[in-house]
């Protein structure tokens, strides 16, 4: 008898529910806006603020020592040195 998992479509956190997997989506927020704050070297920001719905603002710093160079890649390319699949920014 198979057995049906929901996995939230960004986190992806198992659920027991479509309904919980629905919720945790709801419940991650989307930047509404992008402040660079500092640029280093070449093209992109070393550090970003965001700023969310709620009002609150987080930010984000590039992490230019073991992946630098590389490009952030989709969730379905895999990155073929180690077979790991490279995040966003954290």
């Amino acid at each position: 008898m198979p057995i049906t998992i929901y996995k939230c479509a960004k986190c992806k956190m198992a659920r027991s529910s479509y309904e919980e997997a629905e919720r945790c989506e709801d419940g991650h927020l989307l930047a509404v806006s992008v402040r660079e704050l500092e640029y280093k070297f070449g093209a992109y920001p070393a550090r970003v603020a965001l700023t969310f719905p709620d009002g609150a603002e987080r930010e984000y710093v590039a992490d230019y020592g073991f992946h630098y160079g590389s490009e952030v890649r989709r969730e379905n390319d895999k990155d073929k040195g180690n077979g790991k699949n490279h995040k966003g920014a954290r």
